[in-house]
């Protein structure tokens, strides 16, 4: 689906925004360093582009700067793609807000699927139009091996999952569940959980976030 060019095009961006942002902050690398638990040398990689950050690696970065992971991932110009409306409708799901995409087409082919995570094995492809909206709908693929990290992480929300091929075990929290194709799982994002690929095949499935917590 995306070349190895274009995974390493995303690792030198990713690399970049993660370093400006930090800068807009007044953040030097060792303060960086000391707010997330990451070495100093981890950090200059990942802005160097010479490490793919796992999703862990990410959310603590994002979260001592606080900043959504999907910023990272935003292009710093944003004039191709429109603004995005939000309106609040009490008779849409007790007040659940409504997306509107002013001029876009609500329909992402295949060829136009924003890669949210470069991480070692693991490539994650946004659904949506773009990273805006109530949630959040991702098409994963886990090569053989991969992971989420070696820790347990957590997030806000709900989030439900579909295996289309291959096998994901999921952990949450004590718990370990082996999902086949065709298996779905739904649980709450706050009970910390990981995901990983310890099969000899590529796994790939669909995932939902609600809210979205790219």
């Amino acid at each position: 689906m995306a070349n190895g060019n274009v995974k390493g095009d995303l690792s030198i961006s990713l690399g970049k925004r993660i370093r400006d942002l930090r800068k807009e902050k007044g953040l030097k690398i060792v303060d960086l360093a000391r707010m997330t638990g990451l070495t100093v040398s981890m950090i200059s990689q990942v802005e160097r582009a010479i490490i793919s950050p796992s999703i862990e690696t990410l959310k603590k970065i994002g979260n001592a700067m606080d900043t959504p992971v999907g910023i990272f991932f935003e292009e710093v110009d944003h004039s191709a793609n429109p603004s995005v409306q939000v309106v609040h409708n009490s008779q849409i799901m007790e007040g659940m807000p409504a997306v509107i995409f002013p001029d876009q087409n609500p329909v992402v082919h295949e060829h136009q699927r924003k890669m949210l995570s470069p991480g070692k094995g693991i490539h994650f492809y946004l659904l949506n139009p773009n990273l805006n909206g109530p949630i959040e709908f991702i098409y994963n693929v886990y090569d053989p091996g991969s992971s989420t990290g070696d820790s347990l992480y957590s997030h806000p929300g709900s989030e439900c999952g579909l295996i289309l091929e291959g096998q994901l075990v999921i952990q949450i929290k004590n718990d370990v569940y082996v999902l086949e194709k065709g298996d779905s799982i739904t649980f709450n994002s706050s009970d910390p959980h990981s995901k990983k690929n310890v099969s000899d095949k590529v796994c790939t499935c669909v995932w939902a976030n609600v809210p979205p917590w790219f």
